[in-house]
């Protein structure tokens, strides 16, 4: 028996706090609750900067271990959302979508926000692979409908562009 479940006792709690470690304990006890009772465990924390921080110590540790990032500011997302942290995002998304026990670190932006459900999440799934036929304006619309943007000229993440028998595509990873 470890000191952390001797102190702890944590066979029938859903939630716990964890205060006054540094990021490296909190990690290892993280990371041993993880491993002993083989749940899914979401730690939020006040800021992206501390959970940029929680993600590098407990990474290291689990590679089960996701990050979803939002800026921390309502205001910054309404102005510009950062293309490098939406990217990060729908990863975390699709990993999580394939039914796996995971961690994942938020900061309290990324918590609050809305998300699909699984199933939603799985049926936008476009999937193509080299050799397949595909129907250009199908392509098209199925992308518009999961939220890509329509513009004359593709410069970022996110945004197509139909040009006669060209569909281009810039997708966020």
């Amino acid at each position: 028996m470890n000191i952390f479940e001797e102190k702890l006792k944590i066979n029938n709690i859903d939630n716990i706090s964890i205060t006054g470690l540094t990021n490296q304990l909190i990690s290892f006890c993280v990371n041993g609750i993880f491993e002993d009772y083989n749940r899914n465990i979401i730690i939020v924390t006040n800021s992206l900067y501390e959970a940029n921080m929680m993600y590098s110590s407990l990474s290291k540790l689990n590679d089960t271990t996701y990050l979803f990032p939002m800026d921390d500011f309502l205001t910054s997302e309404a102005l510009a959302i950062s293309p490098e942290l939406k990217s990060i995002r729908l990863n975390t998304l699709n990993s999580l979508s394939k039914n796996e026990k995971s961690i994942v670190i938020t900061n309290l932006m990324g918590y609050l926000r809305y998300l699909p459900t699984k199933s939603l999440w799985r049926k936008s799934e476009i999937t193509i692979k080299k050799g397949m036929e595909i129907n250009k304006d199908n392509l098209c619309t199925n992308l518009i409908n999961i939220g890509y943007l329509t513009e004359t000229t593709v410069t970022k993440t996110g945004e197509i562009a139909n040009r006669g028998f060209i569909l281009d595509v810039y997708p966020p990873n």
